[in-house]
């Protein structure tokens, strides 16, 4: 999957990790250069452009892209100009940072696919921490389903998916990918450091370690049943 982030806030910047951390192949691009450099090892490519003038967008296969998110979140007339330049180089699915009332209904008569206002999504973020157990992030995909990361249930470590497969059918829940505790140097780091991992899809072999991190897609309720019943001793 190849997706496209412009603007590297907070918001902007963990949005793209995150993608890329699932394994998409991340483009980021933000005009403050302090900004690519703190990102630049972590995506496919990082690239400083002027936000005054979106028309250097044309060079970057913006079509392909499964995904282009605007995360412009200090300047209106910016994510306007943007917005309306990926949708004009033909964008298959548009994402853009919410900024004000007028703001929002202007993307709305744009038909953009996707609203977000990152503070709703880190309420219902810690709305998912706070009601299952062992939840430590997460995102509403619509009609009362969820994609959760939640710690490894503690009855489920040293276990595999040829152990577990009938445990997750029958709770209703799919495992989408493990992150997993690495060490090693990163980023052209000498020292070696923790850093987790996403491993793509999951062998049935694979043995669930108690530092893992599973990244699960079910409906809510299935959810918060899965983690209540496994996380215990």
């Amino acid at each position: 999957m190849k997706c496209c982030v412009i603007g590297l806030g907070v918001f902007g910047k963990n949005l793209a990790i995150n993608l890329a951390q699932l394994g998409a192949d991340v483009l980021a691009i933000d005009r403050r250069e302090e900004n690519i450099s703190l990102i630049k090892d972590e995506v496919g490519a990082a690239v400083v452009m002027d936000f005054e003038d979106p028309t250097p967008l044309a060079h970057f296969p913006i079509a392909e892209m499964d995904a282009v998110v605007v995360a412009i979140g200090d300047d209106f007339e910016s994510s306007m100009a943007f917005t309306v330049k990926v949708q004009e180089l033909g964008a298959q699915r548009i994402a853009c940072r919410v900024l004000s009332p007028m703001h929002e209904r202007l993307l709305r008569l744009m038909k953009i696919d996707r609203l977000v206002v990152p503070e709703e999504v880190a309420a219902r973020g810690l709305a998912h921490s706070l009601l299952m157990r062992g939840v430590v992030g997460g995102f509403d995909m619509g009609d009362a389903h969820s994609i959760i990361e939640a710690r490894v249930p503690a009855r489920l470590v040293g276990k595999s998916l040829i152990d577990t497969g009938a445990i997750f059918k029958k709770a209703g829940v799919r495992i989408v990918t493990i992150k997993r505790l690495v060490t090693g140097a990163f980023g052209g780091l000498l020292k070696t450091a923790e850093k987790r991992r996403t491993m793509g899809v999951v062998a049935l072999d694979e043995v669930f370690q108690q530092e893992d991190i599973f990244v699960l897609f079910g409906e809510e309720k299935n959810l918060r049943t899965f983690l209540d019943d496994y996380s215990g001793e």
